[in-house]
């Protein structure tokens, strides 16, 4: 056989989440000796980590396997689909996708290396030659996907027990498992000693960690005193009552970002049954009232799903009514989208697709005219912020504390002195629909 190191690169689809559980497929396939390579092109494995969450990210896997399948007719490559589509549909890929060379679900991510072993031994050389160095050195470099930027996710736990009517993830991912907290503090220590400025924790349900808000609090303290940490930032808090008494815990916890995401799904009490989720108008107003009151210039991500079947144009007012009440500084909407294997699938009452689209519109309309509200307030205001990337010649992506990666708007900076990864305060100067311009500052 050839002896030279086999290389691989993994494309990530979908959520932070799949970010998390490709950090773990990659250091498994360090350890197994094969090599990251710097594009799907040149690799000899491409994984896809994939996402099956919603109708468009189905079709969004589907059309990257196609696309890869295309790359691979040009070399003598592995196609590897990974996660919750291949949970989901295994049978379907085999039968209909026949680029695709290997497959496995949910759950194994850190076993990736000992699969592919398996699968293709001749691929794999006893003598690994693997130097540990590689486990530490990802600091910055875009050759190695999800270790070019100055943030990092880890994982604090998978599955999830709360059975929403629209969601397919327990079937997927199973039911709720905490990581070990070991675990999760090597995870966080690697990335730190990598790089990493910024630790995003992610789960299915970060609130249910070990049951407990206590629990969780404890667990953030713990990370908030490791050596290289500047910000924190826990990920999707389910808007419960667990949620509203950890945030007694925020000012205690001197590196928690002054951000909340807590996706509420919808306001109305007849929707929310239906949906088989808890709360109603009023806790929910309450529950970002407090994060508001407890973290100064804290700013809140949530998201709605317009159309669940038995909505009503009253229940769509709600949700405008809360939206220019409470003013929820990030919004992110979906129209509902029925599932297969989902306790939403045979609800009556779904309004039509038409109807769903312009309710959408009518949220999305309001909430983009109380962001130019929301706009207007930031002007000339300074902001902690980290510097992300860079966008073109002079022109950096830097992010206010208030905004996490990836997901939410960003201030595009011009200063030729900046590297990625700084720390300091950043200026806005002015602002487009979403994202912002400003000046790097000295405070």
């Amino acid at each position: 056989m050839d002896n030279s190191r086999r290389s691989f690169y993994i494309t990530t689809l979908g959520c932070p989440k799949n970010t998390a559980d490709s950090s773990a497929i990659h250091q498994s396939l360090l350890v197994e000796g094969l090599v990251p390579s710097e594009s799907p092109e040149s690799s000899d494995f491409h994984l896809i980590n994939s996402c099956t969450f919603i109708q468009s990210a189905t079709e969004e896997t589907i059309q990257t396997i196609l696309q890869a399948g295309e790359v691979k007719k040009q070399k003598d490559q592995k196609l590897i689909v990974v996660g919750c589509f291949s949970q989901r549909y295994p049978e379907a890929i085999r039968e209909d996708m026949p680029e695709v060379d290997f497959l496995f679900g949910t759950g194994r991510y850190h076993e990736a290396g000992q699969i592919l072993k398996e699968a293709f031994p001749l691929d794999f050389s006893d003598n690994k030659e693997f130097n540990r160095d590689l486990l530490e050195r990802m600091k910055y470099d875009p050759s190695i996907e999800n270790f070019s930027k100055p943030y990092s996710y880890v994982k604090i736990s998978d599955g999830c027990n709360r059975g929403c009517a629209f969601c397919i993830i327990p079937s997927l991912r199973g039911k709720f498992v905490d990581v070990d907290e070991a675990n999760i503090i090597s995870q966080t220590k690697r990335a730190l000693l990598s790089g990493a400025k910024e630790i995003c924790l992610v789960s299915q349900d970060t609130i249910y960690y070990k049951k407990s808000e206590l629990e969780l609090a404890n667990l953030l303290m713990k990370l908030n005193d490791m050596e290289g940490l500047e910000i924190l930032r826990p990920l999707y808090l389910y808007p419960d009552k667990k949620t509203y008494r950890l945030l007694d815990y925020f000012s205690k916890i001197t590196k928690l970002a002054p951000y909340l995401e807590s996706p509420l799904q919808h306001v109305s009490t007849n929707v929310l049954k239906a949906m088989n989720r808890s709360g109603d108008y009023e806790f929910f107003k309450d529950l970002y009232n407090k994060a508001r009151s407890v973290m100064p210039d804290l700013e809140i991500r949530t998201s709605f799903i317009m159309g669940f079947p038995s909505e009503k144009p009253e229940d769509v007012d709600l949700v405008m009514k809360f939206i220019s009440e409470v003013k929820p500084e990030k919004v992110n909407l979906f129209p509902y989208s029925p599932q297969e294997g989902t306790k939403g699938l045979d609800l009556k009452g779904k309004p039509s697709d038409r109807e769903i689209a312009k309710r959408v519109n009518m949220v999305r309309d309001l909430h983009l005219e109380n962001l130019k509200d929301i706009h207007a307030q930031r002007l000339g205001k300074i902001y902690p912020a980290i510097v992300d990337e860079k966008a073109e010649d002079g022109i950096w992506v830097v992010r206010r504390y208030q905004d996490a990666p990836e997901i939410d708007e960003v201030v595009f900076v011009e200063d030729d002195n900046l590297k990625v990864g700084d720390i300091g305060h950043v200026r806005v100067d002015s602002f487009q629909e979403y994202d912002m311009t400003g000046s790097w500052v000295q405070k």
